[in-house]
């Protein structure tokens, strides 16, 4: 569809400013089809991402308009498909159903994005799928802490009952050993 050259200007100004207020990240895609894009879609929703296929000019100057420099020089050349995240705190999530996303669709390579405007590479964005997600590590950080206070409750509990019975603190008890973390 032929789009004029004002229309690509204000299409590249609001993508700018959605690309400095959002994190964002950009693959080229080879024989994708409709309904794997829509399957994307679908499985982006929860996380508030958008998935949509832009045109590479309106992208380039997006990122001029933006200010961001892509380390990555093809990042709007060949056919190119942009995400961006509503919440920042998605990022491990949105990154996890990318990169599964790409295993099951070869001609999807995802070139990197930005995070609070810094440079991602693809690796990056790996390593970010393999990290849990926020409420998954503040899941894990709450299991850490209950067990440390259980611990020194445990431990109180026995200095008390020591000093009740009139003996001469000895040696702190062994404390029972820590409950493994759920993840």
């Amino acid at each position: 569809m032929k789009i004029s050259k004002t229309d690509k200007k204000e299409q590249a100004e609001k993508l700018g400013k959605e690309f400095a207020a959002k994190d964002t990240f950009f693959a080229t895609f080879n024989g994708m089809k409709f309904k794997d894009a829509n399957g994307l879609r679908d499985s982006l929703r929860p996380t508030k991402a958008k998935f949509k296929v832009m045109r590479n000019t309106v992208v380039a100057h997006a990122l001029t308009n933006a200010s961001l420099k892509p380390a990555d020089a093809t990042v709007a050349k060949g056919p190119t498909a942009v995400v961006t995240l509503e919440d920042p705190n998605e990022i491990t999530r949105v990154a996890k159903e990318l990169m599964a996303f790409a295993k099951t669709n070869p001609g999807v390579i995802w070139k990197g994005g930005f995070y609070e405007k810094n440079w991602l590479t693809p690796e990056d964005i790996s390593k970010l799928s393999k990290i849990g997600s926020k409420p998954e590590l503040l899941g894990q950080l709450a299991g850490t802490l209950y067990t440390a206070v259980a611990q020194i409750r445990w431990v109180l509990e026995a200095l008390k009952e020591q000093k009740e019975k009139g003996a001469a603190p000895a040696a702190a008890p062994e404390a029972p050993a820590a409950a493994p973390a759920q993840p």
